[in-house]
């Protein structure tokens, strides 16, 4: 099954991350922003059936519009986000530390901390229009409406409750 609603190369022409950053750092940011901020909106089940119509090529004009005009948005704010440590600290067998480049000049805590919550702010408002756009297109969705809540699977988080998301 594909891994991704939205492609590295899509996310890189449209986010703030750098065309130079790696693949394999951007592949598993959006796999965990797809995991912790993207499924609790959608719900385990619609979530996996926005996958498979991904995968299978069988998405319905409804689900390619909700994918493109607010999944995708969505999913870029919080990669943008997310990926501001990821880039900043390395994790190493020893220590985590900071990673440093000689042509370019890291920034200060403070600044990164404002970085940070000016992205924060902006993941807010696409998740916020997401979930918005989901309650008034329920109808059309019926995967998100009619969900299995067992012990694994996650209810769509229909805007009842909020989101802080901090990684500063």
């Amino acid at each position: 099954m594909n891994a991704f609603l939205i492609d590295i190369d899509t996310l890189k022409k449209i986010g703030f991350t750098n065309s130079n950053v790696e693949n394999n750092i951007i592949s598993t940011t959006l796999r965990r922003v797809q995991d912790t901020m993207l499924l609790p909106i959608l719900g385990t089940e619609f979530f996996k059936r926005l996958l498979a119509g991904v995968d299978d090529n069988d998405l319905s004009a409804e689900e390619t519009t909700l994918l493109n005009e607010y999944i995708a948005p969505c999913l870029i704010a919080g990669v943008d986000l997310r990926i501001v440590n990821h880039l900043t600290y390395e994790i190493r067998n020893k220590t985590v530390g900071t990673t440093r480049d000689e042509h370019i000049n890291p920034v200060s805590i403070p600044e990164k901390n404002q970085l940070t919550n000016d992205l924060r702010a902006d993941y807010e408002v696409y998740r916020e229009r997401l979930i918005g756009y989901l309650k008034d297109n329920c109808t059309t969705f019926p995967t998100y409406n009619t969900y299995v809540c067992e012990y694994e699977n996650i209810q769509p988080d229909k805007g009842d409750t909020y989101v802080n998301v901090r990684f500063a």
